[in-house]
């Protein structure tokens, strides 16, 4: 016998790496997943008076619902790329590397081979989830939102399908691919038609409603939301080409690619006729276009250059800002942009976004209706001008807040007083700058230029891999 164990505790020491450190691995990384979900929450909610909260409500809620729902967005992408690390430890690639051929030689079952394999990885990806899952909630009771549970279930359910989908194709992948980098790769894109699958048959909309999700069986309602009948389809065929391809492959030797280049005289092409079609094509064709891989790597050089470039001028900008004092705002190009904290001129101008007044000179007129930015005490104010007389100007705020006196804003300039006349906004640049001023907004953008700088090469040679596998992939032959 070569394992003492069986092979279902084989498969959950994740092969051959002792079971209390992959335990341990395990369970840092739910906690790892609930961590992350909390600090995008708070991160969230510091948002809630920008374009982000009126998109994204699920996400910035005083409640369990928004935790939960975050919990189970993170988990999402962070077991994706557990799924890409981990790649060949959770999936069939042990059977391309030989290591089920004397197995099923020595009289062991390949049937009952991939059935562990199978359930060691639902059980591994359970167990994370579960307790990610759980601690995510005890940190909820810790910040005492209102504890509602009728909608955890449905929400449990909903995080669990996804990672189950993204693992068993992962999984059924490794008997088709043989390059672990392409398989990596296609992950990767399938996780992103998993996502555009999800946006185009309502899913989103389903499971970001909290009414919705307090009960679970509208998951299962095809006039709400087809992605589980998807979702269950693939499951079911991915487990059906697992059985029966990987105990096909399993008993059959693979050679090594490594070892090609000694069996085969260098310089020898190797053509491949694949049935019924009788097509011939060339398997060890290495030439590449210069040219094309020229474009490709000037188009990624540019792209990071221009990442680098417009963090540092958001960083740049809002120190600059910080520094600036009432009346003295920052200038580009005769342009004062202005982020607005209060509801008061809504719906024109909305709270956090980037107004832009066009700084103007004592002289300029001003016009009934137009949106001013001056000064009145040292203090700056943004309102409308409603009346004029003898060149002093009655200016008032749009929007009173409930249960305040109407007028109360009101105020008479003087011409001198007024510098800006409001031109347009930018909502998406408010939250970029409002985000930018907190400590997690301000890391990110520190830290993006730093990434690339030091890992440019690495993520360049990622990225040039990643398109030549797509374009291979479409100019595969059916």
């Amino acid at each position: 016998m070569i394992y003492k164990n069986s092979y279902f505790q084989k498969e959950l020491r994740h092969a051959y790496i002792e079971n209390s450190i992959s335990s341990k691995r395990k369970n840092a990384f739910a906690i790892l997943a609930g961590l992350v979900s909390f600090a995008v929450h708070f991160f969230m909610r510091t948002m809630s008076g920008s374009v982000l909260g009126d998109m994204f409500p699920q996400f910035i809620q005083t409640s369990y619902f928004s935790t939960l729902y975050t919990y189970v967005t993170v988990a999402f992408f962070l077991y994706v790329l557990y799924f890409i690390i981990y790649y060949e430890y959770l999936s069939f690639v042990e059977i391309r590397k030989n290591r089920w051929y004397l197995l099923t030689k020595m009289g062991y079952s390949p049937l009952s081979m991939i059935f562990s394999k199978l359930l060691a990885f639902l059980y591994s990806v359970w167990m994370m989830y579960s307790g990610g899952f759980l601690f995510t909630i005890g940190l909820t009771l810790l910040i005492k939102y209102t504890f509602i549970h009728e909608y955890m279930p449905a929400l449990y359910i909903a995080g669990l399908i996804d990672i189950l989908v993204i693992g068993i194709v992962s999984i059924t992948s490794s008997l088709y691919i043989r390059d672990t980098k392409n398989a990596r790769y296609f992950i990767f894109i399938f996780t992103i038609v998993l996502l555009v699958v999800k946006s185009v048959t309502g899913y989103f909309t389903l499971t970001s409603d909290r009414i919705m999700m307090q009960n679970a069986l509208n998951l299962v309602d095809s006039s709400q939301a087809k992605y589980l009948l998807f979702s269950a389809a693939i499951v079911f065929v991915c487990t059906l080409i697992c059985v029966f391809k990987a105990q096909s492959v399993a008993k059959y030797y693979n050679m090594p690619e490594e070892t090609y280049g000694y069996v085969i005289p260098e310089g020898t092409s190797v053509f491949k006729i694949a049935d019924p079609a009788k097509k011939i094509h060339l398997l060890t064709h290495k030439e590449k276009s210069v040219a094309s891989n020229n474009i490709i790597d000037f188009a990624i050089t540019a792209l990071f250059v221009g990442i680098i470039c417009i963090t540092l001028v958001v960083n740049a900008f809002i120190l600059i800002s910080s520094a600036t004092q009432p009346g003295k705002e920052i200038t580009i190009f005769n342009v004062v942009p202005y982020v607005f904290q209060s509801n008061t001129m809504e719906p024109h101008i909305m709270e956090n976004d980037l107004a832009y007044f066009r700084r103007i000179d004592h002289i300029e007129p001003i016009n009934i209706g137009d949106i001013v930015l001056f000064q009145d005490n040292k203090v700056v104010y943004v309102e409308r001008v409603n009346a004029e007389e003898n060149g002093q100007y009655t200016v008032d705020i749009d929007n009173y807040p409930p249960m305040s006196q109407v007028g109360a804003m009101k105020k008479t300039i003087s011409r001198e007083a007024i510098y800006g006349i409001y031109t347009h906004r930018n909502r998406w640049l408010g939250v970029l700058i409002l985000s930018a001023n907190t400590v997690f907004g301000r890391f990110v953008l520190l830290l993006v230029p730093a990434v690339i700088l030091f890992f440019y090469n690495p993520i360049r040679i990622f990225v040039i891999n990643l398109i030549h596998f797509i374009r291979t992939s479409s100019e595969a032959p059916d």
